[in-house]
């Protein structure tokens, strides 16, 4: 049975579960550009499992799961930076990160006994349980994703193509690409909450990688980016209210049709 999606709307709780999704449709795709193009695509699903350590850890202390998450990732994040400055490959370093994390989610799981509904809501998702701090959060985070693109966008261009090139300039390479980093981590915490650890990886990687298909200009790339972001959490979100069924996976199933489309039309 098929309902009709907007009538969910006549809730807070619906509201706030299409803007959390819409928010996180942007901010993911947002830094998924830079991702795509670095082939930095592991870095979602990696991070997302790091933060579901932190997730986990929260639970075991009893102390606030998002922020323990972000401490996680920031972190991690931090000693990819590191690695790579010593001349690991990015996989490798975020290889090791994933594996250590995933046990320790399952030590720290173990250890509190938590392996309820809230537990889940952050591995799956749960974008009807996000109350309006966690709404204020992703509309601070999406103001400075904004903001860093706003101004570093000359340099984040140089550094995606050609680090070199960057440096020739006299840019702050090493300086930029640990702030990227640290946004990344940012962006993957705290949309845990409405597509999911697991599904977060989604909305980094397709959006972009549909968008790379039919852009002509990096300017036109970065937009498709943010509009198909934004278009799968607003689409993605209607067919979950229309069809009872987990956001997560239908903001993934849409993200992926765009990806089929752009695939097609170029």
């Amino acid at each position: 049975m098929v309902s009709n999606p907007f009538l969910f709307l006549g809730y807070d709780f619906g509201v706030r579960a299409l803007v959390a999704s819409i928010l996180s449709g942007f901010v993911c795709s947002a830094v998924g550009s830079y991702v795509v193009l670095r082939k930095m695509s592991f870095a979602g699903a990696g991070l997302a499992h790091v933060a579901f350590s932190g997730v986990a850890f929260g639970f075991l202390i009893g102390f606030s799961p998002l922020l323990t998450a972000l401490l996680f990732t920031v972190v991690a994040s931090a000693v990819i930076w590191y690695l790579r400055r010593k001349g690991f490959h990015f996989d490798v370093g975020m290889g090791v990160l994933f594996a250590t994390s995933m046990a320790l989610a399952v030590l720290f799981l173990s250890l509190s006994n938590a392996y309820g509904s809230s537990v889940l809501s952050y591995l799956f998702g749960s974008p009807l349980s996000v109350e309006t701090q966690d709404l204020l959060v992703l509309l601070v985070l999406t103001v400075a994703v904004s903001l860093f693109f706003t101004f570093l966008w000359r340099e984040i261009y140089l550094i995606t193509f050609s680090e070199e090139i960057a440096k020739a300039s006299g840019y702050r390479v090493e300086l930029i690409t640990f702030l990227m980093n640290l946004l990344i981590a940012a962006v993957v915490t705290f949309s845990l909450k409405a597509v999911g650890a697991l599904l977060v990886f989604s909305l980094l990687v397709v959006p972009s990688a549909s968008a790379f298909r039919l852009s002509k200009s990096y300017g036109q790339y970065f937009t498709l980016s943010l509009l198909f972001g934004v278009l799968s959490g607003f689409l993605g979100m209607l067919t979950s209210f229309a069809l009872d069924a987990p956001s997560g996976a239908t903001i993934t199933l849409v993200s992926f049709l765009i990806f089929l489309l752009s695939t097609v039309k170029s």
